[in-house]
């Protein structure tokens, strides 16, 4: 099969199904890494529209954008307003030896 054949992949086609959100999220989360976590939630974001996200964070559209950016830096005030517009609950446990 040639390169050109391939069909390209959509991450935010795939996370229209709220269980690959889920796991997206999930593995984000475990890896602690900024990043990757901000790149899930904009993946989410995408897939269940960023204007209605971001009218639910009480956030621009623009902002959203930014925030989740690679380049951005969200504040935890905004990084649990958009989990909270996505409606995503975050536990915490700790680590036992």
């Amino acid at each position: 099969m040639k390169i050109s054949e391939l069909e390209t992949f959509d991450s935010v086609e795939a996370a229209a199904d709220p269980l690959v959100q889920e796991e997206l999220i999930n593995m984000a989360w475990e890896d602690g890494d900024i990043p990757a976590l901000t790149h899930a939630l904009s993946v989410i974001a995408k897939a269940r529209g960023m204007t209605d996200v971001a009218g639910k964070a009480g956030i621009t559209r623009p902002a959203l954008y930014k925030a989740l950016s690679p380049t951005g830096n969200p504040s935890l005030s905004s990084l649990i307003g958009i989990m909270k517009a996505l409606d995503i609950k975050a536990s915490f446990s700790t680590r036992h030896v």
